[in-house]
């Protein structure tokens, strides 16, 4: 049988009985290069050694795709291999429980700690079922960064993590996935990673008291409960351009002035500041009626925004100063800005000298009353069309449209049957 068949079909096969069935994709990447090369296979006394014709760079860029344990053991394959891996261009440490034991995951990270020093594009840590290796993970975290200067770092474990800030020119973009930020941790202060210009915390709590990055220009936090000791978490990165806060827990965070903004979305989820309106460091202090549920936030820093989206929970949001909104072309609110009088949303309005696209998401029902609103005094010219989506129409939206009866603008109000 083997006799009947060309040297490139016998390379495939060769390469189909050792290639991990763990990832697919290497496997196909490898049976495509194979085919390309066929026409220069390199024969050798005990016939074709089709993995060594490879191009050393094709062979770094495919075990790239497999996970770290996998891509180790390519060096068993064939000669020309034993060190390839070392010079792979990707890691990916992402071991599944039941497949590999915690002793064999620390030999496992003491060769990646021992052997690999070159450049990485990419590194995916997500190891949240071994807590058992924390200290280990750790260090294979500032390994990436310092000594394989890695690119992009993508860190998921279910675990505290501590130590000082990490120190890199090349790092430029870094997500972090279910860990736990102490107070006493540093690991937010990004003033070493001069490249860094992209970072994303999800499914996280946060008890830090500052994030700062003077080269961040998008930052995506998402699902994170901050408990910050003292005053609220502030967010210090001048040089933002994308921000996006959604759905933060328990405390609203601080923002520095951001003057290069250019899109925010902010959800808030349910959350209170540290310090009540009577300044009783408590979440109930007996005046405010039990729990508090109200916002406090600093709109001057959405002041350069173009496209901005602010919803929060059906609770009061107070306003502190309203800034003059001289770029801003589309607005999204919610519920927060058309209670009681409306004041809110008409400062805002009267503030936003451009703005062409106004969207009010009322989700929920009210029974407010009918009371006196504010006259709005002016409103952008570029203003045509007003969108109302919600649940029913009731005296809110009444209240919207009296604002808007001076002005020659279209409103447009879609009911829908479930939240937006």
């Amino acid at each position: 049988m083997a006799s009947s068949c060309d040297p490139s079909t016998m390379i495939i096969i060769r390469r189909r009985q050792v290639v991990s069935p763990e990832d697919l994709y290497a496997r196909q990447m490898l049976d495509r290069t194979l085919l390309w090369r066929k026409s220069k296979t390199q024969w050798t006394s005990s016939g074709p050694d089709g993995l060594s014709a490879l191009p050393d760079d094709d062979i770094r860029h495919v075990i790239g795709f497999l996970p770290a344990r996998d891509a180790v053991q390519t060096s068993a394959l064939a000669r020309g291999w034993r060190s390839h891996w070392t010079s792979m261009h990707s890691l990916r440490f992402t071991p599944v429980a039941g497949s590999v034991t915690v002793a064999g995951l620390k030999r496992l990270v003491g060769r990646l700690l021992l052997d690999l020093h070159t450049p990485l594009d990419e590194c995916v840590i997500d190891v949240k079922e071994f807590w058992q290796l924390h200290g280990e993970f750790n260090s294979l975290i500032r390994h990436a960064v310092s000594e394989c200067q890695v690119r992009a770092l993508t860190v998921s474990l279910h675990k505290t993590i501590y130590g000082q800030p990490l120190v890199s020119r090349h790092l430029a973009r870094l997500e972090l996935r279910h860990v736990t930020v102490p107070a006493e941790c540093t690991l937010l202060d990004f003033s070493s990673c001069t490249a860094l210009e992209d970072l994303v915390i999800s499914c996280s709590q946060i008890y830090a008291n500052k994030l700062s990055s003077p080269s961040l220009k998008c930052l995506k936090i998402q699902e994170c409960w901050l408990f910050p000791t003292g005053s609220p978490t502030c967010i210090s990165a001048p040089n933002i351009v994308s921000l996006k806060l959604d759905d933060i827990l328990i405390t609203t965070p601080w923002l520095e002035c951001m003057p290069l903004l250019e899109t925010a979305c902010v959800r808030l989820g349910y959350s209170w500041p540290l310090n009540c309106k009577c300044r009783v460091a408590s979440r109930s202090c007996g005046v405010c009626e039990g729990r508090i549920k109200f916002h406090l936030l600093e709109l001057g820093s959405f002041s350069s925004a173009t496209h901005l989206e602010l919803t929060a929970p059906n609770v009061k949001f107070t306003v502190l100063r309203c800034p003059t909104f001289s770029k801003l072309k589309s607005l999204s609110l919610n519920e927060w800005c058309v209670a009681d009088d409306l004041s809110a949303l008409i400062c805002i309005l009267e503030h936003s000298p451009v703005l062409e696209k106004l969207t009010l998401q009322l989700n929920e029902g009210s029974q407010e009353s009918y009371n006196a609103v504010e006259q709005l005094r002016t409103i952008s010219g570029c203003l045509k069309v007003v969108e109302i989506k919600c649940m029913m129409v009731d005296n809110r939206v009444y209240k919207i449209l009296k604002i808007f009866n001076p002005f020659q603008i279209q409103i447009n109000i879609e009911e829908t049957s479930r939240p937006t």
